[in-house]
């Protein structure tokens, strides 16, 4: 009609201006679960195209990463409100619920009742006033104190802590077995807390101290990693696509656990080095600055896309020289000389790097974890007969799960005679050694990405 709408369109109003900070919340939350989209590439994205000023961005990326990390503890509240009919609700009012009910459960600078009413005007704008009336009538008992109560530890401990940390429960039941109460709630706690950005110097193109120099002239700080690795942590707010340092290649960003991946690898000047998991290039590229002058890194990536990615980030952002990019399967690589060295920097269930992708862990499932483990063995025994006479092999993983690293290494060992284990610990950053012969970083230990990497030689 003349006037009027088409049915079950977008409300007029909300095409004729501009989505504000909480309404690009909002959207992106619908997206990453609707059409299972990765939350990290939608903010990039929307971000982008918004171009909002800092503090409208910040406020953006803290909402969705906030609200998708402590969802089941949003949840638990908004169910026993809602009385038991939260799932129930159209996509946009939960999401609308669960902003609100972060803002005051987390977020506390933010005033409850403003939490409250821009919920209300959010499910005002994608539902009806009945939904809308919900969302306000929900949110209000929050902003009084009111509280579900959790399950209580002494009957139920799994419970408990995978809602007031928000993880799975099949999770929280294997880290309290392996771990114990005290230390799996700190795992726990510290995947629930902001990573800091963490970078490293372009070899090739400027120094650590000049790097630290050059981001306060940009307007932030940056201090050396806690635990001894080559990296430098940011202060809150850096974003890498606006920095013209990011942009001009003069850094990578690197967690300090990962980097310590390449200096286990140990790559020399003048050596040929095959990464056969490369993208997105981290470790590619801190092994190219330690193989110059002279030395090669062939740089594999069975993805196309993600192929090209590398390419982008290694040959055009960086420049650095003495790099191939190969696309093809790492469990049937297109090579047949060997190499001095080979990184197997395997795919896995990324169980290490949650606090990083917020909405990761409610994309797991405990069925994966076998299947990944024999990827993980194809890829090694692909990279063993590539590695030469005397050459090291370096395996690791982005998860401290036993499936995915001391039992992928045992297996391969058995299967391969001609290896042994060499001890990683001399090569290891001061604050990573431990009493193992691996590197095996925890978030709650070392305020770094969970990462496990074990040192093979050919004999």
């Amino acid at each position: 009609m003349k006037g009027g709408r088409p049915a079950g369109g977008p409300p007029r109003r909300r095409a004729r201006r501009a989505a504000g900070a909480r309404e690009i919340a909002l959207q992106i939350l619908l997206a990453a679960e609707s059409r299972s989209a990765y939350s990290d590439r939608l903010l990039e994205t929307r971000l982008r195209e918004a171009r909002l000023s800092p503090s409208d961005a910040g406020l953006v990326t803290a909402l969705v990463q906030g609200t998708l990390r402590n969802r089941s503890h949003l949840d638990h509240h908004l169910t026993a409100f809602t009385n038991g009919g939260f799932e129930g609700l159209p996509a946009p009012i939960r999401a609308a619920l669960r902003l609100g009910a972060f803002q005051m459960l987390f977020l506390t600078r933010v005033p409850g009742s403003a939490a409250v009413d821009e919920s209300v005007e959010l499910a005002k704008a994608y539902g009806h006033p009945g939904t809308a009336g919900i969302v306000n009538a929900v949110l209000r008992r929050l902003a009084k104190g009111e509280r579900a109560p959790l399950p209580d530890p002494g009957t139920d401990l799994a419970g408990n802590l995978s809602i007031l940390h928000s993880h799975p429960r099949w999770l929280t039941e294997r880290w309290l077995s392996r771990y114990g109460a005290e230390e799996a709630a700190r795992l726990l706690a510290a995947d629930n807390t902001e990573p800091s950005v963490s970078v490293r110097a372009n070899a090739h193109r400027i120094r650590p101290n000049a790097l630290a120099a050059a981001l306060k002239a940009e307007g932030h700080e940056a201090v050396p990693g806690p635990n001894g690795g080559p990296i430098l942590l940011v202060g809150r707010g850096y974003v890498a696509s606006r920095s013209p340092l990011f942009r001009e290649g003069a850094l990578s960003l690197q967690d300090e656990a990962e980097s310590a991946v390449v200096l286990i690898l140990d790559p020399k000047p003048g050596e040929v080095v095959l990464d056969l998991c490369a993208a997105p290039g981290g470790k590619s590229s801190q092994i190219a600055e330690r193989v110059a002058p002279g030395g090669r890194v062939v740089a594999a990536e069975r993805h196309p896309s993600r192929a090209r990615a590398l390419r982008e980030n290694l040959l055009h952002r960086l420049r650095l020289p003495g790099v191939s990019i190969v696309c093809g399967d790492g469990r049937n690589p297109p090579f047949v000389r060997p190499f001095d060295r080979v990184l197997v920097d395997a795919p896995c269930t990324g169980l290490g790097v949650l606090r990083r992708r917020a909405d990761a862990r409610w994309r797991k499932e405990e069925r994966s974890l076998p299947e990944m483990a024999e990827l993980q063995g194809a890829l090694l025994h692909a990279a063993a007969g590539l590695t030469r006479s005397g050459g090291v092999l370096v395996y690791s993983v982005c998860s401290l799960e036993p499936e995915e690293t001391d039992e992928v290494v045992a297996m391969f060992l058995r299967a391969h005679s001609e290896f042994i284990s060499e001890d990683a610990r001399p090569l290891l950053p001061a604050g990573f050694r431990a009493d193992e012969p691996v590197l095996r970083a925890f978030p709650h230990r070392h305020g770094t990405d969970g990462v496990f990497a074990a040192r093979l030689r050919r004999r």
